[in-house]
């Protein structure tokens, strides 16, 4: 599905790169999207180990379940495709970020997730902008990104900002 999904024009435009990496990092990125949606509350660190627990658990996963998550991911790209292009960049790096993606993703889907629907809201351009610029937020994607403390504060502020409920 991370395959399908990673070639998905929309997908290509939120991380900026036409072709998959052949290092997989948008693999990568999915991958860490999904497991923070997924399993968001049995975080900790190491990402490492927290992406491959996730990818084991995944493994048991119904094929039911793998085509919602995968129609959950399409009607997310349908929520971004308003969102002017470098939406998911940090300004100061003018880089695809894998925190904001991730914050972002997991404050517009969670609770179409938890409820086994799918996003039927738009991602406001100007709340993702309110986000990116948040002191606290901003402090969160620059150092120590994969502590606990600083992911749950990325998923708080994103869901506060976005005024979406986890």
């Amino acid at each position: 599905m991370l395959y399908r999904l990673n070639t998905l024009r929309g997908w290509r435009r939120i991380i900026g790169v036409d072709e998959p990496d052949l290092n997989m990092k948008d693999i990568e990125f999915l991958l860490r999207g999904f497991a923070m949606l997924v399993e968001r509350k049995e975080y900790k660190s190491s990402m490492v180990k927290f992406l491959n627990s996730f990818s084991q658990n995944c493994k048991k996963l119904k094929n039911e379940h793998i085509d919602y998550l995968e129609k959950l991911f399409h009607s997310f790209l349908e929520a971004c495709s308003e969102l002017p292009e470098k939406a998911f960049y940090r300004q100061t790096t003018n880089k695809f970020n894998i925190s904001i993606f991730e914050a972002v993703f997991v404050a517009q889907c969670g609770q179409s997730f938890e409820n086994r629907q799918l996003v039927e809201e738009k991602l406001d351009p100007e709340k993702l902008e309110e986000l990116k610029s948040d002191a606290e937020f901003v402090k969160a994607i620059q150092s120590q990104t994969t502590s606990k403390e600083n992911v749950n504060k990325r998923l708080q502020k994103a869901a506060i900002i976005l005024r979406k409920e986890l």
